[in-house]
């Protein structure tokens, strides 16, 4: 009951009621994610709580299961096969988050299957089924959006149009005949008003320690250290949003934070993945895709660790490239280097190797997001240097 699936049934349960007494938006409830998923998870109220786990868990696992094996075989092809080096190290690097989404019973696993799929099918040159997953990957974690504007930026229009129209359906169409168009348009505003406007529209994020998006650890450092002046979300907003800690910048110039860290993001997107791949099956497709993965997750209001589910796919890109591939030794050596810091910031940095009060002080200094940023500094230089062996 104290994971995020129990807390999430009794709400879920509201879609049954006729009509809603409540609002699975407000008071109490605040559900992170749109009416089309709330709806999925409904019928797991129906379940014990025990029960509903164990479902919820076989999902993933299946899901993860199937993914693990169509991406491998994918990826593998033009070397006819992955060396089992590079499948053991890339797990290794991006287990953690994994085993923390399967412990917090969330649903981030689910939005890593979704962009797995999506990249499978757009490998298999089926882009209107990746169009489609990659829909389900924003319904469920809106993050993936910025993947959505990689490809529109590749002029993969077909994939586009695909996960356009996917929305429409998933979001508008499909929940409205379940609990009707009037109910599911105002649900919709209700999260919107919750969980999106606070930061895109107002700027808030919270401070708390877990918190490990890039703006989210600026500006808890820099009000730390008294260089940033925060205005605290009123009462009256905490009781809508739901969370903790909800502040802003006080000054103008403190306010430039969060569009300066969001659009040097998008601008270090479009420069290191600029031009056009010669294949699809070109390794760089993948490092690409790490790239926005790694930058989706530091941009964001809120990045938890146990949010971090793709960070087997970027891992697999990573080592992928960096050992299948030519390149200086130097350079090989550094990337190598860098890696192992990333792995001690990432995944070393927990409670339960260090204990809770020392994992406590890494989290509130951003360990995780230095890991996270390091890791796209990482990706960034192999992109700008690519070298590739003759096939």
């Amino acid at each position: 009951k104290g994971t995020a699936l129990g807390r999430w049934l009794p709400t879920a349960a509201i879609v049954f009621q006729d009509p809603p007494r409540d609002d699975p938006y407000g008071y109490g409830h605040w559900f992170p994610t749109p009416p089309p998923v709330l709806i999925c998870i409904a019928p797991l109220s129906k379940l014990s709580a025990t029960g509903a786990a164990i479902v919820w868990a076989a999902l993933k696992i299946g899901g993860l299961a199937v993914v693990g094996w169509l991406l491998l075989r994918e990826v593998g092809l033009p070397l006819g096969g992955l060396p089992l080096g590079v499948l053991i190290t890339a797990a290794a690097f991006g287990a953690r988050p994994i085993i923390s989404d399967f412990q917090h019973a969330n649903l981030n696993t689910f939005m890593a299957i979704w962009v797995g799929l999506s990249v499978i099918f757009y490998l298999k040159r089926r882009d209107a089924l990746a169009g489609v997953f990659l829909a389900l990957a924003v319904v469920t974690k809106i993050t993936p959006a910025l993947l959505l504007l990689y490809f529109v930026y590749k002029r993969a229009w077909r994939l586009c149009m695909a996960c356009g129209a996917s929305l429409v359906v998933v979001v508008l169409v499909l929940p409205s005949l379940v609990i009707g168009w009037s109910q599911n348009n105002e649900w919709i505003e209700s999260w919107f008003n919750m969980l999106v406007a606070p930061f895109m529209l107002k700027g808030y994020a919270t401070l708390e320690l877990e918190n490990q998006s890039l703006y989210g650890v600026v500006m808890r450092l820099l009000s730390n250290a008294g260089w940033l002046q925060v205005d605290q979300m009123s009462g009256e907003e905490l009781k809508r949003v739901g969370m903790e800690g909800m502040v802003r910048p006080v000054t103008a110039l403190g306010r430039l934070i969060r569009p300066a860290i969001s659009l040097s993001g998008i601008a270090t997107m479009l420069w290191f993945c600029r031009g056009r791949l010669p294949n699809r099956r070109d390794p760089r497709f993948l490092l690409e895709v790490g790239l926005v993965l790694v930058l989706m997750l530091l941009l964001g209001e809120r990045t938890w660790k146990h949010h971090a589910t793709t960070l087997p796919i970027v891992y697999l890109a990573v080592w992928y490239s960096l050992t299948c591939f030519d390149w200086p030794e130097r350079f090989r050596a550094c990337m190598a280097a860098g890696l192992g810091v990333q792995f001690f910031l990432i995944s070393l940095s927990g409670e339960g190797l260090f204990g809770e009060r020392l994992a406590d002080h890494m989290l509130d200094g951003g360990f995780f997001c230095w890991g996270l940023l390091l890791c796209a500094v990482q990706i960034a230089l192999m992109l700008a240097r690519w070298k590739r062996l003759p096939t």
